[in-house]
């Protein structure tokens, strides 16, 4: 996604949090329609200018990077101005070395995340003049690159990976084996190995599933997702949380359990609601 459509994202999204208004961002561009955008969202667009000025400032979108080492190379030079390596001296058979002691921020309250969407995307590289392929370049943007960048530097890699074509396939559907796993990783299984933790999120209605954890999929259709933990360094592996989905708005929110039978009425009245628009 380019820098605007990603910006459009955040319009709708606001638009909706804040003031309750549900417009798409295909809607915002006015490119599915021949109506012409109302004044009035522009207007209250204009309102929080101030926000999206903010996200501006401390998000940078980078669409011309594309390799591995290009985007390490990219995030340490951003470390190395906006902060200081300290070093220390060992000895190694009686010839002094210095070496990398620890990494201290200019500003110890920044926290700096890596986002890339998605890994599968990204550029072979070469190494040693020899055209890498993309399971080993991926193998090394996750094993050596960003585990670099956070064992340094303590920053904060989100890596989105989609799962493989082969996971979606007849057999596994058969065997009730549709959701995200580890083993379903694509392009390549090892980047799993490299997570503090790993969420997966699954839509049942993109496979024709009619009920799943109790959760009518036939009322839901595509408003309803489910968040796993599929597995950490801290455990947690298997934890579930249902989630109400909206993607005109990019937005999402728990759902109340399926025996809240209270709750759940509420949550159908409100997507009537919108669905009636």
């Amino acid at each position: 996604m380019s820098k605007e459509e990603k910006m459009l994202s955040c319009f709708s999204n606001i638009l909706y949090i804040k003031e309750g208004i549900r417009i798409s961002p295909k809607d915002l561009k006015s490119t599915r329609t021949t109506k012409v955008l109302d004044e009035k969202i522009l207007r209250i667009l204009e309102k929080y200018q101030p926000y999206f000025d903010k996200i501006e400032e401390v998000v940078e979108f980078i669409d011309d990077i594309r390799h591995g080492f290009g985007m390490y190379n990219l995030v340490r030079s951003y470390a190395l101005a906006n902060g200081k390596v300290h070093y220390r001296e060992i000895d190694i058979d009686g010839d002094i070395t210095k070496v990398e002691d620890y990494y201290e921020p200019n500003d110890p309250e920044e926290y700096v995340m890596i986002i890339i969407d998605h890994i599968s995307l990204i550029s072979p590289e070469k190494r040693g003049g020899v055209q890498m392929s993309l399971h080993e370049s991926m193998s090394i943007l996750s094993s050596d690159y960003l585990i670099k960048l956070r064992n340094r530097f303590n920053y904060i890699p989100v890596v989105i990976q989609q799962q493989s074509a082969a996971q979606e396939s007849v057999e596994n559907k058969k065997a009730n084996r549709l959701k995200p796993s580890l083993d379903g990783l694509a392009d390549n299984k090892l980047t799993g190995r490299d997570a503090n933790v790993i969420l997966g999120l699954f839509s049942p209605f993109r496979h024709e599933i009619t009920d799943y954890l109790g959760y009518d999929i036939t009322y839901f259709k595509d408003n309803i997702r489910f968040l796993e933990i599929l597995g950490g360094r801290e455990g947690g592996g298997g934890t579930i949380c249902p989630l109400y989905f909206d993607g005109a708005t990019n937005y999402f929110t728990e759902l109340p359990l399926p025996n809240n039978r209270e709750q759940i009425i509420k949550v159908k009245e409100f997507i009537d609601t919108i669905r009636k628009k």
